[in-house]
């Protein structure tokens, strides 16, 4: 399992996902993307709603699609409806399965170099 949290703008909606089927059928660069994106965005929902047992998904992304549509259109960088990937979860999964994708995510974010002491 990779945990996605999810939930609309009002908070009207909050759940629980399991977004391993993304991570099984996505490819290496919406991955990254959603890495450089800090592992949060609105587009996994819509890509797992329509799955079955995620039911109440789809009742949060049609919520988010019809009764915040007012505040999504006068705002268009407004966002309705987010899931949140864990990291942990995420890159464990992607060293173990995808390793290719995992290393294209460190590869992209670089860790800092330590500084010492003076």
């Amino acid at each position: 399992m990779i945990k996605a949290t999810c939930h609309t703008a009002d908070e009207a909606y909050g759940l629980d996902v399991d977004a391993l089927p993304w991570f099984r059928e996505a490819d290496l660069q919406s991955i990254v993307h959603l890495a450089h994106r800090g592992w949060s965005s609105e587009w996994l929902a819509n890509a797992l709603e329509r799955r079955p047992g995620y039911e109440r998904l789809h009742d949060a992304v049609d919520y988010a699609a019809t009764r915040l549509r007012e505040e999504s259109l006068e705002d268009p960088g407004w966002v309705s409806l987010e899931c949140v990937v864990d990291q942990a979860q995420a890159m464990a999964w992607l060293t173990q399965n995808r390793p290719d994708v995992a290393a294209a995510i460190n590869a992209s974010h670089p860790k800092p170099e330590p500084t010492s002491a003076v």
